[in-house]
């Protein structure tokens, strides 16, 4: 019998929570302040928390993924945004008070979530979030934007997450550091050392690094690949140039693995 009463503690706790994702990853504490001897738990994707955790939960961390907390079972009731790497002790009216989680989704695209005010202009007529960032990256003040999904609006902030973060429906929003860092791993997947797209060359200019070579490339219309070694950037119109080879020194990266991957 004691035996058995262990077996059912162990799938019950396994159970406290409805899974309903695998990538989301919440951390729920019973303790006001995590890493202190408080009870733990991690919760994937979206549902309502089980009898063990309902209305218990006093510090939650948002390892991966962005989420909207509820007060009330199924996703009902007084709500609240963390978003990932997020690490939020609940305040007095959330302490002992969350009921379920709905998970958003991960990456740097928070999905229905409004960076509201510190706007710096609206640009009309932008179809896509990559080129909403794309007006952040050229304005050096811009730190975030809100792409308005159903009109084509783009806005362009100075802070990181604009003034305030609301939810609202048709609106996604992310930060210029998170595209950046995202950029930047799409970029070291990319990148062939000591290989050479050598040939089908069409011009070189001077850069100070990989990424700027890749960023002179993007912005001609012909540009499939570049070489760089030593400050010298060269912009293919073939993907691998007409003649790779191995090559010391130099840095080849083709760029269609740059904006798919």
């Amino acid at each position: 019998v004691q035996s058995t009463g262990k077996m059912y503690k162990l799938f019950f706790l396994s159970a406290v929570l409805l899974i309903s994702g695998s990538e989301a990853q919440l951390e729920l504490w019973q303790d006001p302040i995590c890493n202190t001897g408080g009870q733990k738990y991690k919760f994937y994707g979206s549902g309502n928390l089980n009898s063990a955790w309902n209305n218990k939960v006093s510090h939650v961390v948002a390892i991966e993924g962005n989420y909207i907390l509820y007060q009330e079972p199924n996703f009902a009731g007084k709500a609240l945004i963390v978003l990932e790497g997020d690490a939020v002790p609940m305040s007095s009216d959330w302490n002992d008070k969350l009921s379920s989680v709905k998970f958003l989704g991960n990456g740097c695209v928070k999905r229905g979530i409004d960076f509201a005010g510190a706007d710096i202009k609206r640009i009309p007529n932008v179809p896509t979030m990559d080129g909403c960032m794309k007006y952040c990256n050229e304005e050096q003040r811009c730190k975030s934007v809100a792409h308005d999904v159903p009109n084509r609006n783009c806005w362009i902030k100075t802070g990181e997450r604009g003034a305030r973060v609301n939810i609202k429906a048709g609106v996604d929003s992310a930060s210029k550091s998170c595209y950046q860092k995202k950029a930047q791993l799409r970029l070291e997947k990319c990148v062939h050392n000591d290989y050479d797209f050598a040939g089908a060359d069409i011009g070189s200019v001077s850069a100070a690094d990989i990424p700027s070579c890749v960023k002179s490339c993007q912005g001609l219309a012909n540009c499939k690949s570049i070489a760089f070694s030593k400050g010298t950037c060269w912009r293919k119109d073939k993907r691998l140039g007409a003649n790779p080879r191995a090559k010391t020194d130099v840095h080849s990266v083709e760029m269609i693995c740059v904006e798919s991957c």
